[in-house]
């Protein structure tokens, strides 16, 4: 059943009590961080502190959240094994007690609608903005009957739990492959001969069209940026330009392997594609013209299993950028296979890849439901049946 939400407002002060227990000092206490978007409580791996600052016990069960960081949906359940940890008062704990569950609550209060509100009433400057305790527990929610809280949980956990194992899924795919693929390269180990990837071909630099010029920005050839490389491969851009643009700056054939040199995405990962169209890139992608002996699939298989070990040559610019320096890129090892073993290698990640990418559109799919399902239900604007909620009921009828 759908339609608008008649459902009482109540103030989350009415909700939740703010939990004082005092604790130890920032030297020896065991520290909780909140991360962002509502993706829960952790350890934190801060071990340092001043004896002069107080920290309070956290206990299980409670909900916490950052006051600096609560505009950018720091939220979370304080989970068992993190019961005693502790935080300072700009991480303020609070015991339930209102007929309100805190899954229900958590799912609530970690939408950018609901957080999004405190936008202007937060206090500080732009980089620091805290939202005070005294604030967040003065705003009101529209609080349906706790066993359709709870339904409404339940069925959102549904949908996560099934992301939640969507991920892993992922995860042991690429892991599975990886391990595969270097198994194939120990047991040749002995008998391989190696080169450079700067004896196996050269790197073309690519640039930025002059802004100013609105005809370079009008045209269908993709321009290629490290936002862009998401996938094994690239078809489409979120930015085009035009053909003369696109000559000025230089143009790259289907084929052509692109990696991203320059950019924070560096400290973490090191990202590479192979277009499928004509398109040109910027001055923080390089594009790989291999010689005969080279397949450009082989070698961004090859980076791609490798990835720790080039994690490992990055570099940070004086401008705290990272960067690949391109010495380091063309003394990479690479194995000297011929073009034939190297095609056969590709073929044997490939059903990998293509796996990869099943999981990954239906992944998204996932969190777009998700997404919508959790705007729908927690307005309101979409009501469980009856019949679902009776489930959270005892035989007396009231909440289970």
């Amino acid at each position: 059943m759908s339609g608008d939400s008649a459902w009482p407002l109540t103030k989350i002060g009415d909700l939740i009590r703010e939990s004082r227990i005092k604790g130890s000092n920032g030297s020896s206490a065991k520290k909780l961080t909140i991360r962002l978007y509502g993706r829960g409580v952790v350890a934190s791996a801060d071990r340092g502190g001043s004896e002069a600052t107080n920290y309070f016990i956290r206990r299980a069960g409670q909900f916490a959240y950052s006051k600096l960081d609560c505009l950018n949906g720091a939220f979370g359940i304080i989970p068992e094994h993190l019961d005693g940890y502790e935080t300072t008062l700009d991480l303020p704990a609070f015991d339930f007690v209102g007929k309100v569950d805190p899954d229900w609550f958590l799912k609530t209060v970690a939408r950018p609608s609901f957080y999004g509100r405190f936008k202007f009433s937060a206090i500080g400057s732009r980089k620091a903005n805290r939202v005070p305790v005294d604030e967040f527990l003065a705003t009101r929610l529209s609080i349906p009957p706790l066993a359709e809280q709870r339904a409404i949980a339940e069925a959102l956990g549904a949908v996560e739990m099934a992301i939640a194992k969507t991920e892993v899924l992922i995860d042991t795919i690429s892991q599975t492959q990886t391990s595969l693929i270097k198994s194939y390269f120990h047991q040749r180990q002995k008998t391989l001969r190696w080169s450079r990837i700067g004896k196996a071909g050269r790197w073309l630099s690519g640039g930025t069209p002059a802004t100013a010029t609105d005809g370079n920005w009008d045209g269908d050839i993709p321009w290629v940026c490290p936002k862009d490389i998401k996938a094994p491969t690239i078809s489409s851009t979120i930015d085009n330009i035009s053909q003369d643009a696109a000559k000025q700056i230089g143009i790259v054939e289907p084929g052509t392997l692109l990696l991203v040199v320059r950019g924070m995405i560096l400290a973490r990962a090191v990202p590479s594609t192979i277009s499928t169209v004509r398109c040109a890139f910027n001055q923080d992608v390089k594009a790989f013209v291999p010689n005969k002996s080279m397949q450009p699939r082989f070698l961004k298989l090859w980076l791609d299993i490798n990835e720790h070990k080039l994690l490992g040559e990055i570099e940070t610019a004086t401008h705290g950028t990272k960067r690949f320096p391109l010495e380091r890129l063309n003394a990479f090892p690479v194995p000297v296979l011929s073009p034939k073993e190297q095609d056969k290698i590709v073929a044997l990640a490939q059903s990998g890849y293509d796996r990869l990418a099943s999981e990954r559109q239906f992944l998204s799919s996932l969190q777009a439901v998700r997404v919508g399902l959790a705007q729908e239900l927690l307005s309101g604007r979409l009501r469980l049946p009856a019949s679902i909620i009776a489930r959270h009921r005892n035989t007396s009828g009231r909440a289970a």
